[in-house]
């Protein structure tokens, strides 16, 4: 039971920003631990009031005293019962413009199962809003459940019970004793906060302006910004390390670098590389003559390697995932001795293997997901390698978010031929039960198999015999009433129309298949959480609410634009055609034609 609870309180103390969204994450300074001789969480809140209004090197001078001694930091693993851990942390603002960083005391006590959080920046008159709650509280652990108690009940603590309190007690729920892997823990997370924001200030708002391509700009610049200001650090801590030239500059070549975002950032910010893919795109010509895109099908081998690149780089590089970490030990063969071995980072997305898709049971899979197994499979490619693998996870808004970094030391010609050998070896056991063992590139030409393309008569046909049976799986309606109809669940859905509709093959081989093409119709339809049923003409779009959330306007223009709507209409009202009941909505008041 306290185990649970201390790896439920890991969260909030390691992660508190999953909660505080003003919040980028926190910063240790320094940290101590002594006997545990307080009786009480007040008790230590007291002690250390005289604290606030210092800087830190005050109060490293206060806090290294008889009580305490220097420590590491606090671990579930490594305690004992009667001990207390202290640490003096920086709360680094998401928003450096709005906010500034906050010192705070964590007070982690074992004996008392208790967590005390003291802010330690005195409170600033006139101030709006604060970057974390401006009063000392505590969560402990009482019989079997997690409490949050505010010091002297201070009522600036009500967002603390409002919001913490409830997450904590969700996570203790749920807690197991897998606490996964810290997000940007290789790289300094103050210094990857302020270099984000200052490359975004720079860059995001002249991209957005002009970015020509179909997919959401916001996702995809916000996220090439992330990565660059990840391996910038990560270059920088690399020079430190092996004490390069303080004006060197590692260089890098992106494999499958898609819309050559991300080497334009690293070659504006001074790296030199280049970014090749099997297809240009849009952005390619807008940017400077000095970036450098190749339109290139590269076809890896156990003989393909880049001699002038220090860093191979995989941003969702797909099939040629696992290739990374073997092209990158070519590469340091052949650029022995001469440089320093080629170093690789790489973000896998989409599941590949040398010849084809991941195929997850060959790879002796437990209980666990596809995709942790096929982070596995990546991750122990490169240690095949004789690399180095770390694993991280960024901060961008995307649901794969684990890289691997591949670092290798300079070896001697014989650790060289024998990595060469297990990685022979290891690429012929690849080919075992394998009926293609030759790599396939992808089509330089990008299919589209979004549903768009299928003829319009399966597309009615299906749509069709969709409205039929959720007008049949409806709950009775009373007389004049409109039949709303009833949800049917996608699997559902499939056994029933597999009999009556014969082009049912030809949507599966989309991506997506019916889903997406149920999705294309959400005038019609709303597919959610793996059912669907009818979009009632009284409902607004998704992509209308969107709209409205992005522009709060949005909601009192649509209003004044009803009585001119007749104008603007051009998709024909299904429901007013199809549907028994016809559209419940006037002509004037439905948003489509009648």
């Amino acid at each position: 039971m306290a185990e649970t609870f201390w790896n439920a309180l890991k969260v909030w103390s390691q992660k508190p920003h999953v909660v505080n969204k003003r919040l980028t994450g926190v910063a240790s300074v320094a940290q101590w631990k002594c006997t545990s001789n307080f009786s009480s969480w007040e008790e230590i809140v007291e002690k250390h009031l005289e604290l606030i209004g210092l800087n830190e090197v005050e109060i490293e001078k206060r806090m290294s005293s008889d009580l305490w001694s220097k420590s590491e930091h606090w671990t579930i693993e490594n305690h004992e019962e009667n001990t207390c851990f202290a640490s003096v942390r920086r709360c680094l603002p998401k928003q450096t413009r709005r906010h500034q960083t906050v010192l705070e005391l964590e007070v982690i006590d074992f004996k008392l199962k208790c967590a005390v959080y003291v802010p330690l920046n005195e409170a600033i008159e006139g101030e709006i809003e604060n970057l974390i709650p401006p009063c000392p509280y505590a969560a402990c652990l009482v019989s079997s459940d997690i409490e949050l108690k505010v010091f002297k009940s201070d009522t600036r603590g009500e967002w603390l019970l409002l919001h913490v309190l409830p997450k904590l007690r969700k996570w203790y729920a749920e807690m197991d004793n897998h606490s996964g892997v810290d997000s940007v823990h290789l790289v300094s997370l103050e210094a990857y906060n302020n270099l984000y924001q200052e490359l975004k200030k720079k860059y995001v708002p002249n991209i957005a302006k002009v970015w020509p391509e179909c997919t959401d700009p916001q996702k995809f610049i916000h996220e090439d910004v992330a990565i660059a200001s990840y391996l910038i650090l990560l270059w920088r801590q690399e020079r430190e390390r092996l004490q390069l030239d303080s004006n060197y500059r590692q260089t890098f070549i992106d494999i499958g670098c898609g819309n050559g975002l991300l080497v334009y950032l690293l070659t504006s910010e001074g790296y030199q590389g280049k970014g090749i893919d099997i297809r240009a795109r849009k952005i390619w010509s807008l940017y400077p003559p000095e970036i450098q895109l190749e339109i290139s099908t590269l076809v890896p081998s156990e003989e393909t390697y880049f001699l002038e690149f220090d860093w191979l780089l995989g941003n969702h590089s797909d099939e040629l995932t696992p290739w990374l970490p073997v092209m990158a030990l070519q590469s340091s063969i052949k650029r022995h001795p001469a440089h320093l071995p080629t170093r690789y980072w790489v973000l896998p997305c989409c599941p590949f293997s040398f010849w084809g898709k991941f195929q997850r049971e060959k790879f002796n899979s437990a209980n666990s997901s596809r995709y942790f197994e096929y982070l596995r499979f990546v991750a122990d490619i490169g240690r095949n390698c004789g690399y180095d693998v770390e694993e991280d996870r960024l901060r961008i808004p995307s649901t794969r978010r684990t890289c691997f970094v591949g670092t290798i030391h300079k070896k001697s010609d014989s650790e060289w031929a024998d990595l060469l050998k297990i990685k022979t070896n290891m690429i012929a056991l690849s080919k075992e039960g394998v009926e293609e063992t030759m790599f396939q590139p992808r089509s330089a030409v990008e299919l589209i198999r979004n549903c768009t393309r299928v003829e319009r008569s399966i597309q009615d046909a299906f749509v069709n015999l969709t409205a039929k049976y959720l007008l049949k799986c409806g709950s009775e309606k009373q007389p004049g009433e409109w039949n709303q109809g009833g949800e049917i669940n996608l699997t559902d859905l499939v056994t029933l129309v597999s009999e009556e509709f014969k082009d049912l093959s030809r949507l599966k081989n989309e991506c997506g298949g019916i889903q997406t093409l149920l999705r294309n119709h959400s005038h019609i339809f709303v597919v959610q959480n793996k059912c669907v049923r009818f979009r009632s003409p009284h409902e607004i779009s998704v992509e209308e609410w969107r709209n409205q959330q992005k522009n709060p306007e949005a909601k009192r223009k649509s209003r004044l634009a009803a009585s001119a709507c007749a104008i603007t209409k051009k998709k024909a009202c299904w429901f007013f055609a199809n549907h028994p009941d016809g559209c419940p909505l006037t002509r004037d008041s439905c948003r489509y034609v009648h």
